[in-house]
């Protein structure tokens, strides 16, 4: 590998020691003069149409200074993908837990009691909370015949649902048919997996103020281009009224993406000319913050005897709940991996999102490839053991090699999942034979980084120092990795170098912080920023210094003549009365692609069923590890986090009711539940079109994990579980339907 001096060394992350002695500020913390608070009424029932509402008594209550319905906002709506969901429910209520109404008091005891207030009159409708249901003729539409919704933030295309199906996908490549009969071996199964939370230590919350006609709004946020736009379409109002600020993210991991209680907010300090804070409360993020979507995969795959893969058919069904938000970019972008990171010729996929009477779902960490990549990579293995093989042999047999192109688009430069495989395999092996009840599993993982349109400024200050502004959000440590970057391209200490993140109004158009985006996009663009930059200074040190532009070299933050050091010039110096400063742009990059291998060993007690984690490791092809600390940070996490879904998250419905009341019913594993995790970064050289060679870090290493759980199920117990997470109730129903007990 390329050596650098400051990329590819771990390196503190900037705003870490604020955040560890408490004095990071976060949306929650801001105290504006005059600060109302909000909360909101939500329905009580699955599908229902609102046959009066009469706030009048809640109006009334001192101090409370505004209640608002839709009949207070203008009739528009707004969404991630498509503009189907209103700021408040409109004529009907589609899920229990929808937004109402909502009410700004001087302190939240009195809007909460005044919600108590407000009498809403409904009339009870049939919903339907099963997606197979919601398929069938004569299912209860959650929206009308024939509705039809605008764009939304990322989409450009209306969209017109087929009943209750808001999308649909379909991909053929082969002849899917002539590949069955080509097989000697055909296995068919059905997986589901539940409903699972992002579980973010901070919880939704934002303030909004409105002066001087536009708005200004605080808010915790993974995408802050997004809320800009939603809240100006919700309200329609133009998006240069709007100024969005994004606080300190106290986790996101998808949930953040996706907006909810920005408008709700935005609509009260519009009414009210107050800053109005909303934060939700736990139950509150349990029943409305876009969790992982329910699936059902339903799969087919052929193959020869000696393991080749020749056809796979597949039909996969998300519960897009409510209202669209990321559903149809959940069911394409899976979709289109659902070969598997192997060599498949003949296949024939179908992914639709479905709407249901439940809350909406969304974006997180991946969204839909770790429930399909459950299906998947369980099902391989339920293959090798039809076909007596090794999973790790069927794998390697069937693994994308160098010159191969991946579902993404890119084309392999080496066999690095080949080298994945072997640093699982050569680990079990040194764990030697495993004990009863005891086993290990392996999956594997692919995504693609997306290209994002963006810009960013440099700034070369009176100190000589360098400034980084952009709008993305801080979510991972990725401002540490632009910083590093920047002292990179322009021979600076990270000390050198400090990077903010501005508001919407500031800073050109960034990428989100999701999908693994920031750094990979970013780093391209800074390339191109810093190259200008460099230009400036050295046209400048020339004149300085009285020497061509060519015989100079920038170190440290100086200009010096390459042959003759001690003839230097500061960027202090440079900059003098006019400070230097570049700003770029890019357009849409082409995609990247990584791919990501895990291998878990538990222990299961056959009398209960319960499982126990006794090793877990993560393997990332990762490019160039911009900072090592960090990526290794995001393996554990993401490890953590699927493991977690595997063994015991899922948020449970009673009639389309949350039946979990806060994190008590919702059970995260801790650190007593987990060994250490073991990580290991696969780097390779940058191609010559490439900044750095740097790629996403924040969703490969997390998809694989809830199969790898599985898999070691499957090795310990010769029981193979189809439904998440693996409860010990699972895991015992599983050992009677194969034993017949």
């Amino acid at each position: 590998m390329k050596e650098f001096r400051v990329v590819g060394k771990p390196v503190e992350r900037l705003g870490a020691r604020d955040k560890a002695i408490g004095t990071a500020l976060y949306a929650g913390d801001l105290a504006l003069p005059g600060t109302l608070y909000a909360k909101i009424l939500r329905s009580p029932h699955p599908k229902a149409r609102i046959l009066s509402l009469d706030k009048s008594a809640a109006e009334a209550m001192p101090g409370v200074v505004a209640v608002m319905c839709a009949d207070d906002v203008p009739d528009k709506r707004f969404g991630l993908l498509h503009s189907d969901e209103p700021i408040f429910a409109a004529g009907e209520v589609r899920y229990v837990g929808e937004r109402v109404a909502a009410v700004a008091a001087e302190d939240a005891y009195t809007a909460n009691a005044a919600l108590k207030l407000i009498k809403v009159e409904y009339e009870v409708l049939d919903p339907v909370f099963d997606m197979e249901e919601a398929l069938k003729p004569g299912a209860p539409l959650v929206h009308p015949e024939g509705a039809e919704f605008g764009p939304g933030f990322f989409f450009p295309t209306s969209l017109q649902p087929e009943g209750n199906v808001s999308f649909r996908d379909e991909i053929v490549d082969g002849d899917v048919e002539q590949g069955f009969r080509d097989a000697d071996v055909i296995v068919e199964e059905r997986y589901e997996t539940a409903a699972a939370h992002q579980a973010s230590i901070e919880p939704h919350v934002c303030v909004a103020r409105f002066e001087l006609d536009a708005l200004t709004v605080w808010t915790s946020t993974q995408a802050p281009f997004n809320v800009q736009w939603s809240v100006a379409a919700a309200l329609d109002i133009p998006m240069g009224s709007v100024r969005v600020v994004t606080m300190e993210t106290g986790g996101g991991f998808g949930g953040k993406v996706s907006v909810m209680i920005e408008p709700v907010a935005a609509a009260l300090a519009k009414r009210c000319r107050r800053p109005v804070q909303l934060t939700y409360t736990r139950q509150e993020e349990l029943e409305d913050t876009r969790p992982r979507a329910q699936t059902i995969t339903e799969l087919k795959t052929g193959a020869k005897s000696d393991g080749t893969l020749l056809a796979r058919q597949l039909r996969f069904l998300l519960d897009n709940g409510a209202y669209t938000d990321f559903g149809p970019g959940t069911v394409g972008g899976a979709l289109a991996a659902a070969r598997g990171p192997y060599r498949l010729p003949n296949v024939k996929f179908e992914g639709l999102a479905i709407y249901t009477n439940k809350f909406n779902t969304g974006a997180f960490r991946a969204p839909g490839f770790v429930q399909l990549t459950f299906a998947l990579e369980s099902h391989l293995d339920s293959l090798a053991a039809r076909l007596g093989m090794s999973p790790v042999e069927l794998r390697r047999k069937n693994a994308l090699r160098a010159g191969d192109a991946t579902f993404a688009g890119t084309k392999l430069k080496s066999d690095v999942l080949l080298h994945g495989l072997d640093l699982a395999a050569n680990a079990i092996a040194e764990a030697g034979p495993p004990a009863p009840n005891t086993g290990w599993g392996v999956a594997c993982g692919e995504w693609k980084t997306g290209g994002h349109p963006g810009g960013a400024y440099l700034t070369v200050k009176l100190d000589g120092t360098v400034t980084l502004v952009s709008g993305a959000t801080d979510l991972s440590g990725s401002r540490t990795s632009l910083a590093q970057i920047v002292a990179e391209e322009l021979a600076l200490d990270i000390s050198q170098v400090n990077a903010v993140t501005g508001d919407t109004l500031s800073v050109p158009l960034a990428p989100l912080s999701g999908g693994s985006m920031v750094t990979y996009n970013m780093a391209n663009l800074l390339k191109k920023l810093c190259h200008r930059l460099r230009e400036k200074l050295l046209d400048r040190a020339s004149a300085a210094l009285g020497v061509d532009m060519d015989a100079l070299e920038i170190e440290g933050g100086s200009v010096r003549v390459r042959e003759a050091p001690d003839k230097s010039i500061s960027f202090a110096a440079l900059g003098g009365s006019e400070p230097l400063t570049a700003d770029s742009s890019q357009d849409t990059l082409a995609p990247t692609h990584a791919f990501a291998i895990n291998a878990v060993k538990v222990s299961v007690d056959p009398d209960t069923g319960e499982l126990r984690i006794l090793r877990a490791i993560g393997i990332q092809d990762c490019g160039t590890a911009v900072n090592p600390q960090s990526v290794e940070g995001q393996i554990t996490g993401g490890m953590v986090q699927a493991l977690g879904q595997a063994v015991s998250e899922e948020i449970i419905f009673d009639h389309g009711r949350v039946a979990n009341r806060g994190l008590a019913d919702y059970r995260l594993l801790t650190a007593a539940d987990l060994p250490s995790i073991e990580t290991h970064l696969l780097e390779e050289e940058p191609g010559p079109d490439q900044a750095l060679g740097v790629k996403g870090i924040g969703e490969p290493v997390h998809i694989p994990g809830v199969a790898a759980v599985a898999n070691a199920v499957f090795a310990a117990t010769g029981k193979r579980v189809r439904r998440t997470p693996l409860t010990p109730e699972r895991v015992l129903r599983a050992a009677k339907e194969v034993t017949g007990d």
